[in-house]
């Protein structure tokens, strides 16, 4: 006998229709959607207003047209004219992508080792790889900074650079760690018999094949790099070698702040991030989800 067709459907203890209980719950979903949605861009919205137009939030509230009557590009002239803004956007853009460059290069084949080759103490080094994530930064601040001057590498963009790739490295080490044990060891096998070194099959074929988990781990430096402030604080005192979120900070005033230039320089640092996330979010869901299953 056929089963009886439901009639009504049970939504918060109510009886209501399916087509009502089913447009609620689709109701309910987009709120939801779009009220995260307003949430997190609200942020950013509010950093344009301010930037374009300091009016108090207050007098935007009551009458949210009223910023338009004085909207003005100013903030914007002084911040590329009459600060060094240039100086360390360019400063940024060479370490970050000297950092991510390095700690991929560097991240690959030591994720290989640990995934994919048999030594005593692989355990060892993956478990203090992992370890060395639970110390905060500014824990190895002071020391760091005392090895840098001794050495040589205090107030550079080089020792920057090195200082990001060392923090950099266990946590993009560990990310490409578990898609390499994932991968079938009969690749590198089938690379090897046909004459190719275990170095070359690397870059001929693992490389290739993992590179959305390459992508996801790169993008992942960068925003390390790019947002890192205490480092770039302790570490550069010049202020030609600044990079962007210290020298946003000196901006700030015992007294004074100017909230249109600061909102400007702001939001300047901030669009690449949107830019590169907004073109590569397909690969970081991907490299997130290729070693999501063990195979």
């Amino acid at each position: 006998m056929a089963s009886k067709t439901r009639e009504t459907d049970e939504l918060f203890g109510v009886e209501v229709s399916p087509k009502t209980a089913k447009w609620t719950k689709k109701l309910g979903f987009h709120a939801l959607l779009w009220s995260s949605i307003f949430v997190v861009l609200l942020p950013v919205f509010w950093m344009v207003v301010v930037s374009l137009n300091q009016v108090a939030f207050d007098t935007f509230i009551r009458d949210p047209g009223a910023w338009l009557g004085g909207v003005s590009f100013d903030a914007y002239r002084r911040m590329l004219y009459q600060t060094n803004f240039p100086i360390w956007f360019r400063n940024s853009v060479i370490v970050t992508v000297a950092s991510t460059v390095l700690s991929i290069l560097i991240c690959t084949f030591g994720a290989y080792s640990i995934g994919r080759l048999d030594f005593k103490g692989r355990k060892a080094v993956a478990t203090f790889l992992l370890l060395t994530q639970m110390f905060p930064l500014i824990l190895v601040a002071v020391p760091l900074f005392l090895i840098f001057r001794n050495i040589g590498l205090f107030n550079s963009l080089f020792g920057l650079t090195i200082a990001y790739v060392a923090f950099v490295l266990p946590f993009s080490i560990w990310m490409l760690r578990g898609f390499y044990e994932n991968l079938p060891e009969s690749l590198e096998e089938a690379a090897m018999i046909d004459g190719s070194t275990r170095i070359g099959a690397v870059i001929r074929v693992i490389v290739p094949l993992s590179a959305p988990a390459i992508a996801t781990t790169a993008i992942f430096a960068w925003i390390f790099a790019w947002n890192e402030f205490v480092m770039a604080l302790i570490l550069i005192n010049d202020d030609g070698k600044m990079t962007l979120p210290p020298g946003l900070g000196s901006w700030v005033g015992q007294y004074t702040l100017q909230w249109d230039l600061m909102m400007a320089g702001a939001l300047g640092a901030t669009l690449p991030l949107f830019v590169i996330l907004f073109f590569l979010q397909k690969y970081i869901i991907n490299g997130l989800a290729e070693g999501a299953v063990k195979t």
